[in-house]
Formats: C-alpha cells, structure tokens, sequence
C-alpha cells in the first residue's frame, strides 16, 4: 500500500544574501524551523564515506512543497543515488506483464467466488462509490484488487503515483548523469504480493474494502505530514499499525527488504564517496528500520537538519547518550 520534474539550482550560496533581516531569538528560531520544515533526512558517515538516507511517499498530491534545499543539496552531493526499483520504459513494460500474469485470474474462477457475502457487499460498495469497473476487480487476484483499489482511491483523491517523489529523483538522477543503483528488481518487488497465500491476500483486500472511503484522506495525511517531516505521526500511524495488523506481510514488505538494503548500504559505507538513498519513508522508521539495521551493523546515523543562515536550534540525536551530571 505504500510502496512506489524538479531542476536544481544551487542556492546555498545566495540564501544569505537574499534573505531577510531577522531580529530576535525567537524570530531566528522560527525562521530556522521553517527551513527544516521538510521531508526527513538521516545520514551515515565514516571518514571517507557519506550515506544520506531519504524517505519518499510514492503517491503525492500536485500542490504539495515538498521539495527542499536540504534534499537539494545532499542529493547534488551524492555521486551515487540508490532508488528501490526501476521504473522506466522498460520497467513499466515488465511490470504490466508480470502484473497480468501474477494477478489476473487465470483459472476460470473470479475474485468474487473466494468472497463471502460481507466482503461482497463491500466490494459492491468500493466500485459504486470510486466509480471502478466491478467486473475489472472481480478479474484479478485479492493482491492485485486490493493495490488498483489503493490507487484509485488516491487518484479520486487527487493523488497520483506520477508525481511521487521517487519519480521526480529518477529524472533529477538521469539529468545529472548520477550512477544509479536499484536495490531489487520489478520481479521483486511484485511477487511480495503476488507470493502471499490466498488467506493473506483477501485480508489484505478487506482491509482496504473497509477503509476504502476514507482511504484517500488517510494517504492525503500520510503525503502533507511526510512533506513537512513528522516522523513521528508516520511511525505512530503507518508503521505500527502495519506490524500489528499484518506481520506477516509487513515483515515481508519491511523487514526482510530493509536487511537486504541495509548489507548494500553496508557494503557502499565500506568504501569511499558520498551516496543518496531514496526508498519509502516506512522503510526508515521504526524499530526495524534501515537506520535501526544500519546502527546495529555499527554505523553513526543521525537525523540530517541543513540549516541555510545562523544555527539557532541546534538539534540533538536523541540516540546519543549525555554524560550524567552531579
């Protein structure tokens, strides 16, 4: 559910002589934060190496601010960019034949015969009130009915999956001619569903049947609170939930991804240079995260503030122990 143009110009340099004369602490302050008043950044380093960790939201509305000095210039830092998947041309292409294949019913049955009659009421309900073609869902796979449902409540929301932020890094990465690294391929990341038993899949699917009606204001919140960089609403709202209501799939989502990203990452640390990392911001939060993993292999990582102006707020890594005092 949570899956998957800017040009930059580099502004670090005129910020300090096009800015505001600001008088005050307070109003210091309340400038900084504003300035940091974005998407949330981590960074890894060692003495040769630099990782910035950057969580994305792949379903976004067209008037969200979302893109910051901070990703700016930590990405125009960075020689190699790390993305989840390809979605170019030629991902797309694999990516419709695996979908027909993985999720299209092939065996003469229809999603409405593994339905009993709760589940089809509410699917009566979620294409009447999303305009969504009945007999297109009862086509396909719980998977791959539960994912277009997703979507199209997004889009009925005025979400769209082509305006995500991986996307527009992707264009960014290719117009800078970055080295681009995909952490799995599309086969991967499809089959995660696809690959569920059949139990799975359709309480999945009634999951979002349920909450069907409010699903594109609940990912419309997800989208403004990622945007301004309220790691912990997301953790609280997006991340818990998901572990406590589908483990399993959150495990094979979350978990078992973020240890295969996390030896990449290990492996890039290792060596000299400085990378980005854009992947779905719920791979970085919480206590299976990416940062969690990345720490326990023994690296520093610390949230990223890019102050453009005075230091004012000094922000503090709350996994740093402070000395006792008397």
């Amino acid at each position: 559910m949570f899956k998957q143009s800017l040009s930059f110009i580099a502004l670090m340099l005129v910020a300090c002589s096009d800015a505001p004369i600001i008088s005050g602490v307070d109003d210091k302050v309340n400038a900084a934060r504003e300035r940091n008043d974005a998407p949330a950044i981590w960074v890894a380093k060692d003495f040769d190496s630099t990782l910035y960790l950057y969580g994305t939201v792949h379903l976004l509305p067209s008037d969200l601010d979302w893109q910051k000095d901070d990703m700016r210039g930590a990405f125009d830092e960075a020689g190699t960019i790390f993305f989840e998947v390809d979605t170019g041309s030629d991902g797309q292409i694999q990516a419709a034949v695996l979908t027909t294949s993985l999720g299209m019913r092939q065996d003469g049955l229809r999603l409405s015969d593994s339905l009993d009659s709760y589940q089809l009421k509410l699917l009566d309900a979620a294409s009447h009130n999303g305009n969504i073609s009945l007999a297109a869902l009862d086509s396909m796979k719980p998977w791959l009915a539960s994912e277009f449902l997703t979507v199209a409540a997004a889009t009925n929301a005025g979400l769209s999956p082509e305006l995500s932020a991986d996307d527009a890094l992707k264009s960014r990465a290719r117009r800078e001619q970055k080295n681009v690294i995909y952490l799995e391929t599309i086969e991967d990341q499809i089959r995660i569903s696809a690959d569920q038993p059949q139990s799975i899949q359709l309480s999945l699917l009634t999951e979002t049947l349920e909450s069907f009606n409010s699903l594109g204001d609940d990912l419309i919140n997800i989208a403004r609170s990622w945007a301004v960089g309220r790691t912990d609403y997301l953790t609280r709202e997006v991340v818990v939930p998901m572990k406590s209501k589908t483990p399993i799939i959150y495990d094979a989502l979350i978990t078992q991804r973020n240890k295969k990203w996390t030896t990449q990452f290990v492996e890039f640390l290792e060596g000299s240079g400085t990378g980005f990392a854009a992947v779905g911001t719920s791979h970085l939060l919480g206590e299976d995260s990416v940062i969690e993993m990345l720490r326990e292999q023994g690296h520093s990582v610390s949230r990223y503030y890019a102050f453009q102006g005075e230091d004012v707020i000094n922000p503090i890594n709350p996994t740093i122990e402070r000395p006792e005092t008397d």
